[in-house]
């Protein structure tokens, strides 16, 4: 069903110079954090410092019933930390015994990771952790909003208590993943050099963030983003009844309902998206040449597929510029509405496990949602 669609204005070319002219791969390299800075400063209010101070601290032995364990991270200034929990699934490996855990998870092993920062949800269910077992993945677990709380107009407590500053709470959010990034540097069983990071809807959102500020994270998959997520600004599906179509969410309804996830400098583009000097497609371009895939329903319109297929596109233009396969970008396009379960969780647990093994991309990943939808951009 072809969706009723409004655009406003070009998506932005991200390379474009002053002059004219395009940055070339290396010019973009020497200035990629520069502009990542500036976008992020009017999106997100720009980003809480890295911590001067982290420990972690192991809170359990590995259960032999589930394979878990749970630490404790502590971080911020040297003055003054939070602490946030952070919980472990770990592989059984046949053949090889579990011990109670004073050092690594099962000796000599090391595991690559499925992050997520969603424990709000309670979304990632036993049988998530059984499947990215058989692929012989850790799952890991936090609840970003010991970060920050999620309670719109208010920015007490969490980390908006340690540093000063306009950052958002999806800021602290993101910051929340980077730092677990940090610990896992610090665990023997984990390899942190294989990580894939996930989040619904807002979670979704803040996982984009967080793939962008951190080169760590080889697998980067916002679910069900929408818009301040990885649907372009530029893109609105309109309502429609004869066809059952909702409207798509719009910069607006996030301004006046969910302050505290904005940087103060994006209320400057209410009504004005078009004046925006980057767009959503920015994000993925500072994650290449790393693995981005996106997650969307068809039908959760107000998350706006069709937006952040504009925004896949423009991210696989970016990949090309730079001289990476543009299939390192990829989306699932599923029928339903929003949702994080088990068949999306296995969709990005599979897409790991063929990269890491060098086979070729799942051919649905790359399918046209919208054959007959034009790309709103034309670099």
């Amino acid at each position: 069903m072809n969706p009723n669609i409004v655009f406003h204005g070009k998506m932005p070319d991200p390379f474009l110079k002053e002059d004219g002219t395009r940055m070339t791969p290396e010019e973009w390299a020497a200035n990629k954090n520069a502009i990542r800075d500036k976008i992020v400063d009017i999106e997100y209010g720009g980003m809480p410092p890295r911590p001067e101070y982290l420990r972690v601290e192991q809170l359990s032995g590995l259960r032999r019933d589930k394979y878990s364990t749970w630490f404790k991270i502590y971080a911020g200034t040297k003055e003054k930390q939070l602490s946030f929990t952070l919980e472990l699934y770990v592989p059984h490996v046949p053949g090889i015994s579990p011990t109670y855990m004073r050092g690594p998870a099962i000796e000599g092993e090391k595991y690559p990771v499925l992050l997520t920062g969603d424990a709000c949800y309670c979304n990632l269910e036993s049988d998530t952790v059984k499947e990215a077992r058989k692929h012989g993945m850790i799952v890991a677990i936090f609840n970003r909003l010991e970060l920050a709380n999620d309670i719109h107009f208010n920015r007490d407590g969490g980390l908006h208590d340690i540093y000063e500053g306009d950052y958002s709470d999806m800021s602290a959010w993101a910051w929340g993943y980077m730092t677990c990034m940090d610990a896992f540097e610090q665990l023997s069983f984990v390899d942190e050099t294989e990580v894939a990071i996930t989040g619904h809807s807002r979670g979704g959102k803040t996982v984009l963030l967080a793939g962008a500020m951190d080169e760590r994270i080889k697998y980067v998959c916002p679910n069900n983003s929408g818009c301040h997520g990885v649907a372009s600004y530029r893109c609105d599906m309109l309502a429609d009844e004869e066809k059952g179509l909702g409207r798509s969410e719009v910069l607006d309804d996030l301004l006046r309902g969910a302050p505290t996830w904005m940087g103060p400098q994006l209320y400057d583009y209410k009504g004005r998206v078009n004046e925006l000097p980057y767009d959503m497609h920015y994000f993925g371009a500072m994650v290449a040449p790393r693995y981005y895939i996106q997650m969307e329903g068809m039908q959760d319109h107000w998350s706006n597929p069709v937006a952040s297929w504009q925004t896949l596109m423009a991210v696989k233009a970016c990949y090309k510029h730079l001289g990476y396969d543009e299939d390192r970008a990829v989306a699932w396009f599923r029928p339903g509405g929003h949702r994080h379960e088990l068949p999306d969780f296995s969709e990005l647990i599979d897409h790991v496990a063929r990269m890491q093994k060098g086979l070729p991309v799942s051919e649905h990943l790359l399918i046209n949602p919208y054959p007959t939808v034009e790309r709103n951009f034309d670099w």
